[in-house]
């Protein structure tokens, strides 16, 4: 039997943590341990961890680490031959471990896993939150099936360009031979879109990402990391440029440039509309060139998957949908 770490990243996550904790102890499949990794939270859900969970390893990391750094020292500090990462506004159905480790034992070439969560807010709606992550032409990525209603359009086990790391299971194989330096998530990143990172790394080495339906959640997606706010603005926006120079083909992106240059001219146009100072992370990606660049040849060098493989994980894009989205909003 595969042994599983469960760890919780949690900042100011009083709201939920304990309906989270909760839904981890009523898994039919057995737990190694649980940690929770503290970004020094402000409020009192550190102190409800410490005092109503005496099982539960609270991993205090002293300072807001973002989701790269707090997970990274959990990863370090964990035993088990898989983790399940976790955001604290998730809820696990009781099967949902069991079926995701179920998928992950059924080759040994799939280092992650993602399930079915639906969004929190309604139950009874049935909204999806995340099925896995897409990738698409113009290097924007979404989360498959964000917003719909649940139909059964995805209700087949299938192979994925890679998972959401608020509930995704990871291989430790996988992580440990993804890892750059002493990193597994990417520290510069912070938070956001470190988790694509991830996925994009593990598939040019050549590992699987698998989605089973069976394995079900509940997020409740925002409820630790307000939306639209100017740092979630600026960690997203600079997040995609470094991704794309660590890890992109440079052939490829030439290909879909007039796709990559069409988005970035709207969606820049948009953040100096709403939020200027979200373009100040061009910065961020200019003082962290030296090291994306070094970071870079690693992944180039060790990848064992062909761009022409690789590209077929590139979907094309919606520009109607997304521009009358974000006009809405």
């Amino acid at each position: 039997m595969l042994q599983v770490s469960v760890l919780v990243l949690n900042y100011n996550g009083a709201k939920f943590i304990q309906a989270c904790l909760d839904s981890i102890v009523a898994q039919v499949y057995p737990v190694l341990e649980v940690i929770v990794i503290d970004n020094a939270s402000t409020d009192d859900s550190a102190a409800m961890v410490r005092d109503g969970w005496p099982d539960v390893t609270l991993l205090e990391a002293g300072a807001n680490l973002g989701f790269a750094g707090g997970m990274n020292l959990g990863i370090k500090r964990s035993r088990g031959e898989l983790v399940l990462l976790l955001n604290p506004d998730v809820v696990l159905d009781p099967d949902f471990l069991k079926e995701m480790v179920e998928a992950i034992d059924s080759d040994p070439r799939v280092g992650s896993v993602s399930g079915k969560v639906y969004k929190l807010v309604d139950k009874k709606a049935r909204i999806l939150d995340t099925t896995g992550h897409v990738i698409f032409r113009n290097r924007l990525f979404t989360d498959r099936g964000d917003g719909e209603v649940d139909v059964g359009q995805y209700d087949k086990v299938e192979e994925i360009f890679g998972a959401c790391a608020g509930t995704g299971l990871y291989r430790r194989g996988m992580l440990e031979d993804l890892k750059i330096g002493d990193e597994y998530f990417d520290e510069s990143f912070f938070l956001f879109l470190e988790d694509t990172d991830l996925n994009w790394r593990a598939q040019l080495r050549g590992w699987k990402c698998l989605y089973t339906p069976r394995a079900v959640a509940w997020h409740y997606r925002g409820g630790i990391a307000e939306r639209k706010t100017k740092l979630v603005e600026r960690h997203n926006y600079k997040n995609r440029y470094m991704m794309i120079i660590k890890n992109d083909s440079g052939l490829s992106f030439v290909k879909n440039l007039h796709h990559f240059v069409l988005t970035d001219t709207l969606k820049s146009a948009a953040l100096l509309w709403r939020c200027p100072p979200a373009l100040t992370g061009l910065w961020d990606v200019w003082r962290n060139l030296p090291a994306l660049v070094g970071k870079r040849r690693i992944i180039q060098r060790n990848r064992t998957v062909d761009q022409k493989d690789f590209e077929r994980w590139l979907m094309p894009f919606d520009y109607r949908n997304w521009i009358s989205r974000h006009l809405k909003s």
